[in-house]
């Protein structure tokens, strides 16, 4: 099946201003002769058109040109409201121009309680698949395409594949995030009227080439925390594995096997797979990264539960220390603070489960879409992210990038 035959009519993409809905844009303008249609939150049709606009220009990193202007629609409208908040009209015009929906829209915050992960990720989800049925309603409709994470596994250990998902206890996921995802997996499945395809990546990074990003989540806490010599002990549990991949290669991936794979329903997994690197290795690249770069970095001691566990506790004992303990009372509260930074990535430092990619990746490999070996994205990313100390100075140059072969050559 031809790539012209499915984005060649008007594709809808959600989170089009998110870190992974612009490296949509920027994919699809350059691979498809699609218009694209982006429902934005805004107050208003201009404002749409303004921050349309300058989600454009970040998307490509440049100005767009005219034909690039053209190809997308912006269009006011929020997931979280019935019908995106638009009026009947609109909303049937909508359905009318809609061939294929990309929904990529979600709130990946891994702290947020449960009623409101739900408004956005699952009825968000129902509110955005409704405008799929009011289009294949009307006989032009094609797929919807949803963009999940391979971490609806939950706590699993093992291998699991892209379409496992585990029963709909708090106790079998580690955040809301992670439960919320998975019940909006089963709301699209629970359907038969519609082909569905689900893309479920690990934690996206940044570029697999720059490391560029400007989404500073997951990884990059714990690892400013350690460039910035703030993160003295690190938690670890299992295998402790760490899939990461870059924001590119999720989107190549997903319009690529868009492409490729077909169905009444398909699950892919976007993942590093056996590929995956550990808490200790993500500890050592990144403590090494910030030494070549003059920074001062901790040595984190990586701990076990038990341990991490009664550290917790005695810091937030410290933390309550009587004012006669001053001293006592000032570590316990800036322990405390680092610790609320950390503890939402914290249960990711006992993963045991490894994504089945092998489908996946031999599809993508064929068509030249493939992640770099991990332990060179992850010197990629961290060097990017510490030389730009996380976002806050520009990139001068590329003298920051330190490769593989630069790095053991400077340890050796």
């Amino acid at each position: 099946m031809s790539f012209e035959r499915l984005f060649a009519e008007p594709v809808l993409l959600t989170g089009s201003t998110g870190f992974l809905g612009r490296a949509v844009i920027a994919e699809l303008l350059a691979t498809s002769s699609a218009t694209l249609l982006c429902p934005i939150r805004a107050t208003s049709h201009e404002a749409a058109q303004v921050r349309g606009a300058e989600t454009l220009h970040a998307a490509l990193g440049r100005a767009p040109t005219h034909d690039e202007v053209e190809r997308l629609q912006w269009v006011r409208g929020d997931i979280e409201e019935t019908q995106m908040g638009m009026a009947d009209e609109q909303w049937h015009h909508l359905a009318s121009l809609t061939h294929d929906i990309i929904h990529c829209a979600a709130s990946v915050r891994f702290d947020l309680d449960l009623d409101e992960a739900q408004r956005i990720n699952v009825d968000g989800t129902a509110n955005v698949f409704a405008l799929a049925q009011a289009a294949a309603e009307l006989g032009g409709f094609g797929c919807f395409h949803h963009v999940s994470t391979a971490y609806v596994s939950g706590t699993k250990s093992g291998l699991v594949d892209a379409d496992y998902i585990p029963a709909d206890v708090a106790g079998n996921f580690r955040n809301t995030y992670e439960r919320t995802k998975a019940r909006a997996e089963r709301l699209l499945r629970d359907q038969t009227e519609i082909d569905v395809a689900i893309y479920r990546p690990s934690i996206v990074g940044g570029h697999t080439l720059t490391g560029h990003t400007d989404n500073w989540n997951v990884l990059y806490a714990p690892m400013r925390m350690i460039a910035n010599g703030q993160l003295p002990v690190m938690p670890h549990a299992g295998l402790a594995l760490v899939d990461s991949v870059g924001v590119d290669y999720v989107a190549r991936g997903l319009v690529t096997l868009a492409q490729s794979e077909r169905g009444d329903f398909v699950g892919h997994h976007l993942t590093a797979g056996p590929d995956a690197f550990n808490v200790a290795q993500f500890v050592d690249v990144t403590v090494r990264t910030a030494r070549l770069l003059d920074k001062k970095p901790s040595e984190p001691q990586l701990v076990g539960p038990a341990r991490w566990a009664a550290l917790t506790t005695g810091v937030g004992l410290a933390a309550k220390a009587p004012k006669s303990a001053p001293k006592l009372r000032r570590w316990g509260r800036l322990g405390e603070r680092g610790l609320r930074g950390f503890s939402p990535y914290a249960p990711y430092t006992a993963v045991s489960t490894r994504f089945d990619n092998r489908r996946e990746r031999l599809v993508l490999e064929g068509a030249g879409v493939a992640m770099p070996p991990s332990l060179s994205y992850l010197e990629t990313i961290a060097s990017f992210a510490i030389g730009t100390e996380f976002g806050r100075r520009p990139l001068v140059d590329d003298s920051v990038l330190l490769s593989s072969a630069r790095l053991e050559r400077e340890v050796a």
